[in-house]
């Protein structure tokens, strides 16, 4: 198995490589094709320069075996050969294909060993003043060394040019393949090794150090809440265990001094201390039957019936139901609920009854005496917010992360207060359920308030919306009626 780094190395490396290669092979082609492009010129250019020789020399009727004396013309890329020949193309003068290569083999100048098969020859024709014509001039060509001194520097230059280009493209992709490489890597490893010491157990294990990658960073962000979060759960799992175990613990202790009272002879066995035991034992059953419930609530999706229903119906009957226990408590109670007057919900009837059953309690439940509770809600866009709030005793500022956990039962002055710690639990649930969300403030000693946003199915239609020309219409329609 390859680590990322070593991979993400070998493609820049790769990638490199091939460009560098490309770029060689584009600039070479590009090169030998003009340089070429730059010989077949010259020689056109020599050759026709030969023949406008032989045209005017022919024009002036001096055309003769002097005009072609030499054998070989030299010229800077080559040598050579020229020969007048009759309109049948028969040889009259010059030099001829034998003549020419015998005088290359004694040329001082040539280093180079006779390639015979390099060797061209071309038929030019030159005319008469009434455009016929008159003659053909042969031109044979054989290359020398093409090209000189100074050609040679320049083409050694230009090869030198090319390696030290190849090579720093080359060694910026290996820079580059490096940069990246590490740039990636780094952080993965530590991040692999932050969650390799969450899964050790060391649950304040966290990454700090920020990447510039987005989704690296995001990576990251995930990890470190993890960690919070499994932190978080480690810190409930610890009191769950503790407030489960106080739970149980206090009946059956009731239970057992009881008993063994009772099998001393301390306690008579009668009706009141078979109600005390009774009662103890109901509170042992309510426990596990809240955890039940809230089994239930967590995994049955099929059990809701979901179906459009009324909001604020939905809150006026948990609403009316608790008017008795503000008026015993002296509560100020009340509801804002205009605004979602025609707001329709596509909800299960009983979960949202429990959902505001639970909400309404709990505040009722820490709000003193002559205290406040109002209920308000408000429409925006395609969802509506319900909002509770109450005058009680708050929740701590560091249990407020923790209130939607199981059995979480907030700090040790709350305890006096009757309770699983599971109704947020089931309340949070059941507004998933219900495709909304749930947030709670809270200040210690001064207010609660919770938050509810419930998507919006549809609006009612009144009365007030119906055009008038379709009130038109009623009305005409009731008047036949009575008629």
């Amino acid at each position: 198995m390859i680590s990322i780094r070593k991979q993400l190395f070998t493609i820049f490396l790769t990638i490199g490589l091939v460009m560098v290669f490309c770029t060689s092979m584009i600039v070479n082609i590009v090169i030998n094709k003009n340089f070429q492009m730059y010989v077949h010129n010259n020689i056109k250019e020599a050759g026709d320069a030969y023949l406008k020789i032989v045209q005017e020399a022919y024009n002036e009727g001096t055309l003769d075996e002097e005009v072609v004396r030499a054998p070989i013309m030299e010229n800077p890329i080559g040598n050579f050969a020229i020969s007048i020949l009759d309109t049948n193309k028969k040889f009259l003068w010059g030099t001829t294909r034998e003549q020419f290569f015998a005088e290359l083999q004694h040329d001082e100048k040539m280093e180079q060993k006779i390639n015979y098969a390099m060797y061209q020859e071309v038929d030019r024709a030159y005319y008469t003043k009434n455009k016929e014509i008159a003659g053909y001039v042969r031109i044979g060509y054989y290359p020398s060394e093409l090209l000189s001194q100074n050609d040679k520097e320049f083409q050694s230059n230009i090869k030198i040019s090319l390696i030290w280009c190849s090579s720093m493209i080359l060694m910026w992709f290996i820079f580059a393949g490096l940069y990246i490489s590490r740039l990636f890597t780094y952080h993965i490893y530590g991040i692999s090794k932050t969650s390799i010491a969450l899964a050790d157990g060391k649950l304040n294990a966290r990454y700090l150090f920020k990447s510039k990658i987005k989704e690296i960073e995001t990576l990251r962000h995930s990890m470190n809440y993890l960690g919070e979060k499994l932190e978080r759960q480690d810190t409930i799992r610890k009191k769950l265990i503790s407030d489960v175990s106080h739970e149980i613990r206090t009946p059956l202790q009731i239970l057992q001094s009881n008993l063994e009272a009772m099998i001393d002879g301390i306690y008579p066995i009668d009706e009141e201390q078979m109600n005390i035991l009774y009662k103890e034992v109901v509170r042992f059953g309510k426990l596990l039957n809240n955890l039940d419930l809230l089994k239930n609530v967590e995994e049955s999706e099929t059990s809701m019936n979901y179906r459009v229903i009324s909001l604020n119906e939905s809150i006026a009957e948990v609403f009316d139901a608790f008017k008795i226990v503000a008026k015993e408590k002296k509560i100020n109670y009340h509801i804002k609920n205009l605004e979602t007057d025609r707001v329709m919900v596509f909800a299960d009837k009983d979960a949202l009854k429990q959902l505001w059953m639970n909400i309404f309690s709990n505040a009722f439940k820490f709000t003193r005496e002559k205290g406040e509770i109002k209920i308000t809600t408000s429409l925006n866009h395609k969802e509506c917010t319900i909002t509770v709030e109450d005058s009680g005793i708050g929740i701590a500022e560091e249990d407020l992360p923790f209130v939607f956990e199981r059995m979480y039962r907030g700090d040790k002055s709350r305890e006096q207060y009757e309770g699983s710690g599971i109704g947020l639990t089931m309340v949070k649930n059941i507004v998933e359920k219900h495709k909304g969300k749930i947030n709670i403030e809270s200040k210690e000693g001064e207010y609660t308030k919770v938050i509810v946003n419930l998507p919006v199915h549809t609006l009612m239609i009144e009365p007030n919306n119906i055009s008038s020309k379709m009130k038109s219409y009623i009305k005409i329609g009731n008047k036949n009626v009575k008629e």
